[in-house]
């Protein structure tokens, strides 16, 4: 009887501190198969051939939790990475790579401080198939370009009031890199947000500032600051959703003419039941200023569509395919945000179709 009462007592012992955490692991397992390439590039033989792979779409795994503070007060947390279930961890999985963070929340909205999205991504544009190159959004794609997640940042989101929220960020230069010149740079990130919801609509703007963008140590600076606009609007009615967004960019440059930039998108969603279809086209301006020569500001133009057809297995796995095509102008490289070919040249197009699995947990 004594040793079945000290099994029992270690065995508290172990678990206790387990259950008393108010933990949850989350994640997402998302690989497809998929057959790429990318032609048209003005010398041939800077081509890529068609290619097969297996890819690990934004997969992650993440721990979140709270613990209550009294009077509506709690402090909240998150550890989140990436994991590249296609070829063992060998390309991704640091360690609290994605948004991970300490905080405070309560009826003031969220303070954060770490490595997490900038505001700017809270006003999110409609991409009918996300974490794949079937999306067209983030800093490398077409749209999206001014989204980030910023290190050593502090974030505030607000609480809904009656359907309207703000995100402000403000991410830090610890580096503080010194010109050749002397002169001590500050490449400080700035961000804010604004977003109202109701009735199946939602609409939102954001802004944001990166100061001393290019800078090198022991160089010169060539960019003053660069800056981020954009405008998102979706609207969900039944089983459709449509959503248009505009992006616009400025780099205020100290060598050469500044640089302008804007590009817009327009997507469409449909369910039938278990089954999903979307559509979406994007396109990427002349780049003001950008032009040099031979090459005019409008080679840097370019395009994307996206169709998909999703299934739903269940409420957490999802059967999906896809096709999507970027088109380069002369002189733009436009890759797939998430997965890019290697090694495409100015004016190649690339191409990607497929089939996956996503499973969330």
């Amino acid at each position: 009887m004594n040793r079945k009462m000290l099994a029992v007592a270690l065995s508290a012992a172990c678990v206790s501190p387990l259950a008393l955490a108010d933990a949850t692991i989350y994640g997402t397992l998302n690989t497809s198969l998929e057959s790429v390439k990318a032609t048209g590039a003005a010398n041939s033989a800077n081509d890529v051939k068609s290619t097969s792979r297996v890819s690990s779409n934004t997969s992650k795994i993440g721990f979140k939790g709270n613990e209550n503070l009294g009077n509506g007060l709690k402090a909240i947390w998150q550890v989140e990475q990436e994991i590249s279930i296609d070829d063992g961890g060998t390309r991704k999985g640091t360690w609290a790579g994605r948004n991970s963070f300490v905080g405070l929340d309560g009826s003031f909205g969220q303070v954060m401080l770490g490595n997490y999205d900038s505001a700017y991504k809270m006003v999110k544009y409609l991409v009918p198939l996300e974490d794949g190159v079937a999306d067209y959004t983030g800093a490398g794609g077409i749209i999206g370009r001014g989204q980030q997640r910023l290190k050593n940042s502090v974030q505030y989101r607000s609480p809904n009031f009656s359907g309207f929220n703000l995100g402000v960020s403000y991410g830090t230069d610890e580096s503080r890199v010194t010109l050749a010149n002397t002169e001590r740079t500050n490449a400080q990130v700035w961000a804010l947000a604004a977003q109202y919801s109701a009735n199946g609509l939602t609409v939102g703007g954001a802004f944001e500032r990166r100061d001393d963008t290019g800078a090198v140590a022991g160089g010169s600076k060539t960019t003053n600051n660069q800056d981020f606009w954009k405008a998102v609007a979706r609207y969900k009615f039944a089983d459709t959703e449509l959503g248009l967004g505009y992006e616009y960019e400025n780099q205020d440059r100290v060598t050469g003419a500044d640089q302008k930039q804007g590009a817009w998108m327009a997507a469409v969603t449909q369910r039938f039941g278990n089954f999903g279809l979307g559509l979406a086209y994007v396109s990427l301006g002349k780049r003001k200023g950008a032009g040099s020569g031979a090459v005019k500001d409008e080679d840097y133009k370019a395009n994307q569509w996206a169709l998909s057809g999703t299934y739903d297995l269940s409420k957490r796995t999802q059967a999906y395919a896809f096709y999507t095509r970027i088109d380069n102008k002369n002189a733009a490289k436009i890759n797939f945000d998430s997965n890019g070919i290697s090694g495409i040249a100015a004016g190649s197009n690339p191409t990607g179709f497929g089939v996956g699995l996503s499973h969330k947990f």
